[in-house]
């Protein structure tokens, strides 16, 4: 793939220049400044653009300071926030094994609401994406280092007006350090106690402060080796229900071959003996658990302030992250290479074959068959090959440069440049060139020798490709058939904005009128590429073809705080944006505090949002499928009257088969409902989702060091984006009065009338509604001289999460199923006694179903045991405790040990097919512990 932007060379030229400064002035003396009259420190609170003296919101946000994350031993933003209850994992490195564009990536979505709708901000300012554009859009939480931080505030609640397109479910803002003196260097080893998931991490930041600023450096990194399946056996070997049982689910595509001549027949390996249960392979035995993962990181900070009234600030990030994930060797269905599923006519003479065991000639013959082409399925597992999977290299950059100019003692302007880019490379290993195939299947003898029919083939080192029997590839064979992949994404983000805030002299009971006003300009894009194997789909993979797109959107917004009372104040934000993609979105948001005595307050908020379409919603290049669609005209009879029956009859083909067999119509064979291809991709006609938001709450101080909180919210989104199924595109097109016999060009027939090819993408497809309520209990105990001990308790509970069909009108409900629980919750126990800490975490998951009762749609078997019973379908409640000890030896050197999962609680066990449960884990990994009891071991200093 070409450089995609020349301008970034220039750009980070500059990026270079302004660190480089950075470290320089790191290095400087302390510059002498004349005393000047003490300005009042004004903070931004996070869900608003109004700068404050104290944390005092309408809306709910939690706080998650850097003492807590050392405490959890957490090196990874992800781990922080999917331990709290209001959190839950998108992707991360034990969901993205089988993801070509996600493995390793480590995202998150507040309310399961998904990761498109939580809005991740580091310092109040957007970062740019960290996944490959035709996969989504979301902030890769390996990008920011847990050393940088100063804090994270959680906001739980809809905040479009202030922030913009996305802040749906709520807003992750990472705080990160303003100023730091000193230096600090942390080091820590960990490991599982089943002698795996190795992990160390070490990183150092220095920093300097002076009369007029300060800056920092900060730099680490992080080796984590994951966990491969062979050593779990009984987490990645896929298991299955029956009878009651768990019973192991293996592949027929064994590496002795399979081969299939269809129901009642009998099945043969590839030598040609019969194909027993002890042929099937455990894909399990070549999966990783936990994909590893390699992260290197660089940060810069530089605050300067030039004169009275002005002050420059800069923020420069840097991360590369690598990740390897690996699983089983590709299975081939033979037929697969003659593109029998899609038409094709060639094959294989079985009784002419040169590399076909007698056995298996004599077997097939006998059974009627002449040609590998009439077999049901002819399976392979290519383990010559080795394992498939991909080397994926994610290189993100992120320059912010900004002036804070305070134009007078009320008034501040602050103005910013954000620019970020994130380069996607992947190498993918383990697939066959289909094409090849074709000529290494077409075999002569000569000279007593079997060689490639085709002399070109032959000169570019086409050798016999002999899959009957097992380790009958030979390694040149290998060579000449294996497909390596290289993929090349781009992401980018321009973002140049300007925010004025102050109070006005206008005076309330309160005090005076907060205001702040401002606009912004930010343009996103994305491209992607693929190798020209995949886009022209010549391996055992789907096709995959280019995305390339971008968006602009213009906006300006308005936000008040009205102290109407001593006690009594309102928050107000309107935002007007105006998309190259969408047009004009409009938001707002509206909260009240109240406080009837010291101890109590009262808050409430209501906001409209809205989460544009991003670059793969629009842009997605289309990704091949073959996943069953249900055609409308199955069953369609002569005579028979609708719309629908109407609309088939119209096509020549579909009418001449029904007029053909009068009493069956035009019916389909299962090979042909089960063999429409086509593609999935973005729409760039794709329209925003909008939601209406409410919350309502208090804040609760008992007494000095007892405080609670408790908030009920409540989230309907309209117009959400989801993929259009495809039995949904052609219903649409049939159900119409205006018909089109190829819906648009998404849909092909051959000339049977089958549908051969329907193709789709993103669309605004549901109604989300999201209910329940956050609370939390903070208490700390002076003990005296015998220390000091700190609680904290955070629940949430799930009443409703519906989403419904636009299109249909059902209803699937999931509060109560395994990924969304009723209940979860986080407790800590803190006790500090002079140099020494202890920490305790308890993390809870509520008992479950993996499908509720209510739903029968989403009700499935389990292997052969039929639809699942009570002890399968009810998950029990999962508690994990936590621990860590820390002793400050010295000033200046603190020694830390600690202990995640101490009990070792196991997973809960969920076969395959169930509706939660994760391939190569048995468990759904975004809810339950799959490491195990862990241990690890650091050293903090200090200088």
């Amino acid at each position: 793939m070409k450089s995609y932007n020349k301008l970034s060379l220039a750009i980070r030229t500059g990026l270079l220049t302004s660190v480089a400064a950075s470290l320089s002035l790191v290095a400087a003396p302390a510059l002498a400044q004349e005393d000047s009259e003490a300005r009042v420190e004004r903070i931004e609170v996070t869900g608003s653009r109004i700068r404050r003296t104290d944390f005092e919101s309408s809306v709910p946000v939690t706080v998650i300071t850097a003492e807590e994350i050392r405490l959890t031993g957490a090196t990874n933003v992800a781990d922080v926030l999917q331990k709290t209850p209001v959190a839950i994992a998108g992707t991360d490195q034990s969901n993205s094994t089988f993801s070509l564009n996600t493995s390793g990536i480590n995202t998150t979505s507040l309310r399961n609401a998904g990761v498109a709708r939580t809005l991740v901000l580091v310092n109040g300012r957007r970062f740019v994406s960290g996944t490959a554009p035709s996969a989504g859009y979301a902030v890769d939480l390996n990008m920011i280092p847990t050393s940088t931080i100063e804090r994270i505030e959680v906001l739980k609640s809809a905040s479009s007006a202030v922030y913009g397109s996305d802040a749906v479910a709520g807003v992750i803002n990472i705080i990160t350090k303003s100023d730091f003196e000193g230096a600090t260097l942390n080091v820590q080893a960990s490991q599982s106690a089943k002698s795996d998931r190795e992990r160390f991490d070490i990183d150092m930041t220095v920093g300097r402060s002076w009369n007029t600023g300060s800056a920092w450096v900060s730099f680490g990194y992080h080796d984590d080796q994951g966990i491969d399946g062979p050593g779990r056996p009984d987490q990645t070997t896929d298991i299955a229900l029956v009878n009651g049982a768990w019973v192991p689910v293996l592949s027929s595509y064994a590496p002795i071959g399979w081969v299939n001549t269809g129901p009642g027949k009998p099945n043969f390996r590839g030598d040609g003996e019969a194909f027993t249960a002890a042929d099937q392979y455990d894909r399990g035995s070549r999966r990783q658990l936990i994909i590893p993962l390699e992260r290197k990181f660089f940060a810069a900070n530089l605050q300067e302030e030039l004169n009275d009234d002005l002050k420059f600030y800069s923020e420069f990030n840097w991360m590369q992250v690598g990740s390897s994930s690996r699983f089983e060797p590709t299975p081939l269905n033979l037929l697969d290479v003659w593109l029998k599923d899609r038409g094709g006519e060639g094959g294989h003479n079985i009784e002419s074959s040169l590399i076909m065991p007698q056995l298996l000639k004599d077997n097939l013959l006998a059974n009627g068959f002449t040609d590998l082409n009439q077999l049901s399925a002819f399976g392979r597992r290519l383990t010559e090959f080795g394992d498939r999977g991909n080397d994926a290299t994610r290189t993100s950059s992120r320059f912010v440069a900004g002036l804070d100019w305070f134009i007078n003692d009320n008034w501040r302007l602050d103005t910013h440049i954000n620019w970020g880019q994130t380069v996607v490379n992947q190498f993918g290993w383990g697939e066959l060139n289909m094409d090849r195939a074709l000529f290494a299947l077409d075999l002569i003898e000569q000279d007593g020798q079997v060689i490639c029919r085709d002399q070109t083939a032959r000169l570019q080192g086409c050798v016999p490709f002999n899959v009957f029997g097992e380790n009958t590839i030979t390694p040149e064979a290998v060579e000449y058939l294996s497909a390596p992949s290289k993929t090349i994404g781009l992401v980018e983000q321009r973002i140049v904005g300007s925010v004025l805030s102050g109070e006005l002299d206008v005076e309330l009971p309160g005090g005076a009128i907060g205001l702040a006003a401002g606009v912004e300009y930010r343009q996103e894009l994305g491209r992607q590429e693929a190798s020209d194997l995949a886009q022209i789909g010549a391996t055992s993979s789907n096709r995959q073809l280019p995305t390339n797109g971008s968006f602009t959107v213009r906006d300006l917004f308005l936000e008040a705080r009205l102290p109407v009372l001593d006690n009594l104040a309102i928050d107000a934000a309107i935002r007007h944006g105006n998309y190259s993609t969408v047009g004009n979105v409009f938001t707002w948001n509206l909260g009240v505090e109240f406080s009837p005595t010291d101890r109590l307050k009262l808050r409430a908020s209501a906001a409209d949002a809205v989460r544009a379409p991003n670059v793969s919603d629009l842009f997605a290049g289309n990704a091949e499928t073959f996943a069953s669609v249900t055609d409308p005209c199955n069953g369609t009879k002569v005579g028979d009257t609708g719309t629908v029956a109407e609309n088939c009859l119209s096509i020549a083909e579909i009418a001449t088969r029904a007029a053909a067999f009068p009493d069956t119509g035009f019916l389909l064979s299962q090979t042909e409902s089960q063999t429409t291809g086509g593609f999935i991709g973005g729409n760039p006609d794709v329209n925003e989702e909008t939601a209406r938001t409410y919350s309502f709450g208090a804040v609760m101080e008992f007494m000095d060091g007892l405080s609670a909180t408790v908030d009920w919210y409540s989230i309907s989104i309209e117009d959400a984006i989801a993929t259009t199924s495809r039995t949904l595109v052609v219903r649409r097109c049939f159900e119409a009065t205006d018909f089109d016999p190829t819906c648009g060009g998404r849909v092909q027939r051959n000339q049977d009338g089958v549908l051969v090819q329907v193709n789709s993408g993103s669309g605004n497809e549901n109604h989300i509604d999201v209910e329940g309520f956050d609370a939390e209990i903070r208490y700390r105990l002076d003990l005296g001289a015998v220390g000091t001990l700190t609680t904290d308790l955070v629940y949430s509970y799930l009443h409703e999460y519906n989403i419904t069909s636009i299109e249909t009108g059902n209803v699937n409900k999931y509060a109560g199923e395994t990924l969304y629980p009723r209940h979860r919750a986080t407790l800590n126990i803190g006790y500090k006694l002079e140099d020494f800490n202890a920490f305790w975490r308890m993390r809870y998951w509520h008992s479950n179903v993996n499908a509720r009762t209510d739903q029968p749609a989403r009700n499935m078997d389990w292997g052969t045991g039929g639809r699942f019973d009570d002890h399968a379908n009810n998950v029990s409640a999962v508690v994990y405790h936590d621990l860590q000890l820390s002793y400050q030896l010295t000033e200046s050197l603190n020694f830390y040990a600690g202990m995640n999962n101490v009990f070792d609680k196991k997973p809960p066990l969920l076969g395959q097919n169930a509706q939660y449960a994760g391939t190569g884990t048995n468990t759904v990994s975004e809810a339950y512990d799959i490491t195990g009891r862990y241990y690890y071991l650091g050293l903090r200093a200090s200088f």
